[in-house]
């Protein structure tokens, strides 16, 4: 307010020296030298009044407080600014670092999902390989049995003579002489063996 006075008497007081300028130099134009000199050191004379040194302290003193406001007002806008972007930052970063996540989750579900993939292939190809020892095992033993079986019964015909005929002495004794009646004996196990033996 005082700042708005100080300028509106300036130019009051310039107005009013321009006024006399003129003035002067329309009444009496054959003596403007020397009301100019006069209104030159009138004039410089009120400027050293008007501008003295306490108005100069004072112009100073409200410039600088009027410059610490616009200080102050353009670090109050400059920290808006600066949390807006912090905030944008932020926001920005958040959404960076959730997609890069994503992206390493996705590719180590993959890896999962393929080294479970691989996984179950070579469980699948174990299971086979151990179905098809089995199988192999299987077939071994079943050979291994019907030779044994095959042997164990041909073992057994070789012996089933001497056998019988070592019961039917034992229970007969002396009294029958079978060395007769061994053909039709043999004949007749002979049949009997291969009706109990087909099932074999």
């Amino acid at each position: 307010m005082q700042l708005a006075l100080i300028g509106g008497l300036l130019l009051v007081i310039i107005a009013a020296a321009a006024w006399y300028v003129i003035s002067s130099k329309k009444a009496k134009p054959k003596k403007a030298k020397l009301p100019d000199q006069l209104l030159t050191k009138s004039a410089e004379k009120d400027v050293e009044n008007i501008f003295n040194d306490e108005f100069r302290e004072e112009l100073r003193n409200r410039g600088r407080l009027h410059f610490e406001k616009i200080i102050g007002e353009n670090a109050m806008f400059l920290q808006q600014d600066l949390r807006l972007t912090t905030s944008q930052l932020n926001d920005y970063m958040k959404e960076e670092i959730k997609r890069v996540l994503q992206e390493e989750f996705s590719k180590y579900e993959e890896s999962i999902s393929t080294a479970k993939d691989q996984a179950l292939n070579t469980i699948q190809k174990t299971q086979e390989v151990i179905e098809q020892q089995r199988l192999v095992l299987e077939k071994q033993m079943n050979e291994e049995a019907a030779t044994e079986k095959a042997r164990i019964v041909d073992h057994f015909e070789k012996n089933m003579a001497d056998i019988i005929n070592h019961y039917i002495l034992a229970a007969i004794g002396d009294e029958i002489d079978l060395t007769a009646q061994l053909d039709y004996i043999f004949q007749y196990l002979e049949d009997n063996k291969r009706s109990n033996y087909t099932g074999y």
